[in-house]
């Protein structure tokens, strides 16, 4: 399993809308998505912090998609960058002010 996850970075005046994204950008990301990706499982993390310092906030929102194959995470990667996710990009301010950092990774069950 790989995920790919959308990072959220903050900065000074981060501000993020979570009803927003979860009521409108996200369904957005879906209907864009859909019938061109096979996306395993789509999850969201909201107001990651500190463990140990609850009050040191890192990231607002990571919003990860799991691929069962290379192939999958490629054909995702092709994605991002064809014209087919303008309309996403388009609705980012409506959001967020915060910079987005895009990361993969193999997922391995111990």
């Amino acid at each position: 399993m790989y995920k790919v996850r959308a990072t959220y970075l903050p900065r000074e005046g981060t501000w993020f809308d979570m009803d927003y994204y979860l009521r409108e950008h996200v369904p957005l990301a879906r209907a864009q998505t859909e019938g061109r990706l096979n996306i395993a499982r789509i999850e969201v993390e909201a107001g990651t912090s500190l463990l140990m310092e609850p009050a040191e906030a890192r990231s607002p929102c990571v919003f990860s998609l799991y691929f069962a194959s290379p192939e999958d995470v490629e054909a995702f990667r092709r994605f991002l960058t064809s014209a087919d996710t303008e309309p996403l990009r388009r609705d980012v301010p409506r959001y967020t002010n915060c910079e987005l950092e895009w990361t993969v990774c193999e997922v391995i069950e111990v």
